[in-house]
């Protein structure tokens, strides 16, 4: 606990102050706000999506490392295909209220971290979604809007789009054991036309939860009322690897991947056993939850309230890398690449190490390759790209109808890759 008191001002006032952005990043702002999920109701490693005109929810919920109450508010957005905010005024994209407070409030139980859990499902009673496309839901504190501690993004979509795909080892020679690549099929439904494809429609895919390497395709041909996207780079993923994952449900019982437990100066400590490297060893197949992680402990039945927060330590053996950083990776950092999940290298251990403050559960991760002065994360570094991998993907299809100055979200479809 002492170490979320001693971030509490150097990250939460840098943060809240500079919020100001064009394209809304999902990210938090406060190191109190913890263990943040916006998901499908009732459905666990789902992109948050609803279909318009269903009574489809999703539930978005957090814990604040504290015992008291305090007021959250929240917001809703539309935005573009690229996460900026649309001309849509608020009446033209819900009908109803797209402000509200965030009323479910529960208190921890039995636990030695003390925190408030919060959830709230959308759409509430108070709205309805009236257009498809990318939302955010902006939360901030004190009825003051200006006071910004998450951004969350959900999209809500319809089926005016036919969408058929394949994914298979990439075609050419050299990249067929480290990279998948994907053919896209796209073709209007019976009472929608694609007016000029290149200008006016989008098409984008996702790897599992991903964000860094979402690609735009590019429109191969049109023909027989069908657009086909493939045979380009924009195609092609790297295929990287099964994810790793750790099990502190229990923090009595170590599980393969837990070296030991500890409890030091109020915090429980579970420190893993040290990554290998696995770009160098055959292609292994794992399980996975593709990047993802659920929440549960061996005490109790009510696993948001129960279960407690540990910081868990990371250890990857390797030489320091003058040439590039080392991240942990996944949904347990938001999908995000920053300082607080960016290994730092120790000269007494030759490791580098890292360490995060998690609630009890079950967790994938990756350990991400950062070269030096670039923007690209990799797998091959340290995870290696095997083309048996299994991966998920997700392709977008976005219209701007012509006139119109929102894109709608006229298609969605999942496929995985050996699956």
């Amino acid at each position: 606990m002492k170490k979320v008191v001693l971030l509490l001002f150097l990250f939460f006032f840098g943060s809240i102050n500079s919020f100001c952005q064009d394209v809304w990043v999902e990210k938090v702002y406060s190191p109190i706000i913890k263990t943040v999920k916006l998901e499908v109701e009732g459905v666990d490693f789902l992109l948050p999506m609803l279909r318009l005109g269903t009574n489809d929810k999703i539930v978005l919920k957090f814990d604040e490392l504290s015992e008291g109450y305090t007021q959250y508010g929240y917001s809703i957005i539309h935005c573009n295909s690229d996460w900026t905010k649309s001309e849509l005024q608020p009446q033209e994209y819900i009908e109803g209220f797209e402000q509200g407070i965030i009323e479910n409030h529960l208190n921890s139980i039995n636990t030695i971290q003390r925190f408030t859990h919060y959830f709230q499902d959308f759409p509430s009673q108070m709205m309805r979604f009236l257009v498809s496309g990318n939302y955010v839901i902006k939360v901030f504190e004190d009825d003051n809007p200006n006071k910004v501690i998450m951004v969350r993004r959900f999209m809500v979509y319809e089926q005016e789009a036919n969408i058929r795909a394949n994914v298979m080892m990439a075609r050419a020679p050299d990249s067929q054991k480290s990279k998948q690549e994907l053919d896209v099929f796209v073709s209007p439904s019976s009472n929608v036309s694609f007016a000029d494809p290149n200008r006016y429609l989008k098409v984008l895919v996702q790897q599992n939860g991903r964000r860094d390497n979402i690609s735009q395709l590019k429109l191969r041909q049109y023909r027989a009322n069908e657009l086909e996207y493939s045979f380009d780079n924009s195609n092609i993923f790297d295929a990287g690897n099964e994810f790793r994952n750790f099990d502190f449900t229990s923090m009595r019982v170590r599980s393969q991947t837990v070296s030991n437990f500890d409890y030091v100066n109020g915090n429980n400590i579970v420190r893993l056993r040290p990554v290998v490297n696995r770009s160098r060893l055959a292609y292994t197949t794992i399980g996975d939850i593709d990047g993802y992680y659920y929440i549960r402990n061996d005490r109790g039945d009510d696993y948001d309230l129960e279960s407690d927060y540990a910081w868990i330590d990371f250890y990857l053996n390797t030489p320091m890398d003058l040439y590039g950083g080392y991240y942990v990776f996944g949904e347990l950092t938001d999908w995000n690449y920053n300082q607080q999940n960016k290994m730092e290298y120790n000269a007494n251990l030759n490791a580098y190490t890292l360490s995060l403050y998690l609630k009890q559960g079950f967790y994938n991760y990756m350990i991400m390759y950062n070269p030096a002065n670039t923007y690209t994360y990799e797998t091959s570094k340290m995870e290696g790209n095997y083309s048996e991998t299994n991966n998920s993907y997700h392709i977008f299809v976005y219209y701007r109808k012509p006139g119109n100055y929102y894109d709608s979200l006229i298609g969605y479809y999942k496929l995985t890759a050996n699956g």
